[in-house]
């Protein structure tokens, strides 16, 4: 293969993401919350919307601190889609809800407005109830509902905020609650889940990863730098012949990535440092062009360890930042920390082990060069976009440019 040919597949591989890169983004969780407090013979249930997502279903627009009051007809339309898309049944039958009120969480930002509901034939409490929940799921992408039980007087649970005993989406609308079990256990497993589901969905962290495995196969030698491309001509990439080294260096690269981003979760989430969310995401997206500009033309002469630990740091920030959206804090933070970690380290395992034996096979072919540098490339071009919109906070809406082009 020609260095011109080997240009010509970067390039390949360069549009097909510029076309790809404004459809999927990088994580931002959309998600609403309920909250249940049991005691003897009652149930009451408060669901807490962002002002964002009503603004977006609604077309309702509120202030900073300001919320509708109960006699607001905003309130009427808001609450009969909550009655529509939300319903407890059990053996006893139906559980209605009825509303007494609005209030607000004021975050500085975007707030949550909160609409509170006692809950009929609750005496005595049932054991189990179905629970159906569709809030927003069909109107915003990618949407999810967190339902807590905040009290129980049976399990003597008080003030859990932070760990969710389930987790509502568009594959999971109906699901069971059993109330007597207690919510530690099944909300640490529901934080497991969540790791799991937000490092699939998080598109940032797995460019990150995939950028430090795809030269894991291969084994860098410079041979004659005078007239190559970039510094590096596709000659200077071998096949890496032992698997066991090939996969050794990839137990490596999760190591220092895991201790790396696992302190920084810890640290955001137990308020020890908190950092802006913009300059977190906006580092991650540097992360990724600098890990896959090192992939082409490499400067770090084996110290790659230094791009993952730095970069690794901050991409701890970005999953504390999801957390800090499930916890909410609350008595039960610990719980939510450890098991959404464990989560997060499954489903990173689970991408290593299907991304690496396909990079094992595709090294022994002649294009593999190609194959790198192309979507080391690609990565580098997605990745200036993220920085550009997200460092200063734009939207460069270049699907919509695209589409107008070839109109």
């Amino acid at each position: 293969m020609t260095t011109t040919n080997l240009l010509k597949t970067g390039l390949a591989f360069l549009v097909f993401f510029l076309f790809l890169t404004p459809i999927v983004e990088a994580h931002k969780p959309n998600q609403n919350y309920i909250y249940l407090s049991i005691y003897e013979g009652k149930m009451d249930c408060r669901i807490e919307l962002r002002k964002s997502d009503i603004q977006q279903v609604f077309g309702f627009e509120f202030e900073a601190g300001e919320y509708p009051d109960n006699d607001d007809p905003r309130t009427k339309t808001m609450v009969d889609y909550i009655l529509k898309n939300l319903k407890f049944t059990s053996a006893s039958g139906n559980h209605d809800l009825i509303f007494t009120g609005t209030d607000i969480l004021d975050l500085g930002g975007n707030d949550f407005i909160l609409f509170n509901f006692d809950m009929t034939n609750m005496n005595p409490v049932p054991s189990e109830m179905d629970i159906y929940d569709e809030i927003f799921v069909q109107e915003i992408s990618g949407q999810e509902s967190l339902l807590h039980i905040e009290r129980n007087w049976k399990t003597g649970v008080l003030a859990n905020e932070a760990l969710p005993s389930l987790i509502y989406g568009p594959n999971s609308t109906n699901q069971t609650l059993n109330i007597e079990e207690g919510s530690v256990f099944t909300g640490f497993m529901a934080m497991v889940k969540s790791g799991i589901y937000h490092i699939w969905i998080g598109l940032d962290h797995i460019l990150f990863l995939i950028a430090l495995l795809i030269p894991s196969v291969v084994v860098y030698r410079p041979k004659d730098p005078k007239g190559s491309w970039m510094g590096i001509k596709y000659t200077d990439f071998n096949t890496q012949n032992s698997f066991k080294t090939a996969l050794w260096s990839v137990v490596k690269i999760i190591t220092i990535f895991t201790l790396a981003h696992s302190v920084t979760l810890s640290l955001a989430a137990l308020e020890v440092i908190n950092l802006s969310s913009r300059l977190v995401e906006s580092i991650i997206a540097v992360s990724i062009a600098m890990a896959a500009y090192h992939n082409i033309t490499p400067f770090l002469n084996k110290r790659e360890w230094l791009i993952i630990l730095v970069f690794g740091l901050f991409h701890g920030f970005g999953f504390a930042s999801v957390l800090a959206e499930q916890s909410r804090g609350g008595e039960y933070l610990v719980y939510s920390l450890v098991g959404f970690n464990i989560g997060v380290e499954i489903g990173q395992l689970t991408i290593i082990f299907l991304a690496f034996p396909i990079l094992w096979f595709l090294s022994k072919s002649k294009v593999y060069p190609a194959i790198l540098v192309g979507f080391s490339l690609a990565l580098i071009a997605i990745a200036t976009y993220w920085v550009i919109e997200r460092a200063f906070d734009i939207d460069l809406k270049l699907l919509t440019w695209l589409v107008n082009l070839f109109k």
